[in-house]
């Protein structure tokens, strides 16, 4: 039997690539159910239902910083796990969604008083902003 591939063999690989990256936001996200020790194979097909599943898929959570409120305090990247959020002391910090596992370490890290790691849901991330205009600029206290 011959690989033929063609297009419908790269999209389901991509469909696949897609879904495997998802596995840790799966992993926290039905952490509960995953714990879950069932007695027959029965029980584990009725544990989820399309529905849910459909659900799961369709509403993935993103993470996105938004550069006017970002500070560039690099508590976020520091406790990303996956070492996927770009930036550095003075530069916006960018998520590289191609590597975000959708933890949300970063959107918990945040200081509440900057509020710049914005969670979306059922939308797309905006495109990062330009390299060169990633630069903190800062108020100066007491200026209103």
């Amino acid at each position: 039997m011959a690989n033929g591939g063609g297009p419908e063999q790269a999209e389901l690989q991509a469909k696949l690539a897609n879904v495997q990256r998802l596995v840790p936001y799966i992993k926290l996200e039905k952490a509960e159910k995953l714990a879950i020790r069932l007695e027959t194979e029965k029980e584990y097909d009725e544990l989820y239902t399309h529905d849910e599943i459909e659900k799961l898929l369709s509403e993935v959570v993103s993470y996105w910083v938004d550069p006017d409120k970002c500070q560039a305090c690099m508590i976020c990247a520091r406790k990303c796990p996956v070492h996927g959020i770009e930036g550095a002391k003075g530069l916006i910090h960018v998520i590289d969604q191609q590597m975000c596992i959708k933890c949300g370490s970063c959107y918990d890290a945040c200081p509440e008083k900057f509020d710049a790691v914005k969670l979306i849901t059922g939308a797309p991330v905006p495109d990062p902003i330009p390299e060169e205009e990633r630069v903190v600029v800062r108020k100066g206290k007491g200026k209103g």
